[in-house]
């Protein structure tokens, strides 16, 4: 039996099989994912455009392909292979993924005290 407490979750993003991802259009593949699910990390290919009000605060790291990432009432930035970015809970944001975006993220949620007010 493996200790937790000196183990390291480990994949590499190129290899590692996937498994779809219907809510955010694609396919997915969790890394680690702590006991209450506040915490995740892993890789995702997702393609195509949507908005979302952001459930938690993710830190993106982009694989491959290119993305337009739209803050409603900021900015709008590409992000491509190499970039990185980190979006915070409660932001309203457009993703336009090519069909070919891979990122590796983390998603962190510490509660409803984080979010910025409305």
């Amino acid at each position: 039996m493996s200790d937790q407490g000196t183990t390291a979750p480990h994949f590499n993003v190129h290899t590692v099989s996937y498994e779809p991802s219907p809510e955010w259009g694609g396919h997915k593949k969790f890394l680690y994912e702590s006991p209450d699910g506040a915490r995740k990390a892993g890789s995702f290919k997702e393609f195509g455009q949507f908005t979302e009000v952001m459930p938690f605060d993710e830190f993106i790291y982009v694989v491959a392909g290119s993305t337009r990432v739209a803050i409603q009432g900021g900015e709008t930035f590409a992000l491509v292979a190499g970039d990185c970015c980190y979006l915070r809970k409660g932001l309203s944001v457009t993703f336009d993924h090519a069909p070919d975006f891979h990122d590796v993220a983390v998603l962190m949620s510490y509660g409803d005290d984080d979010a910025p007010a409305a």
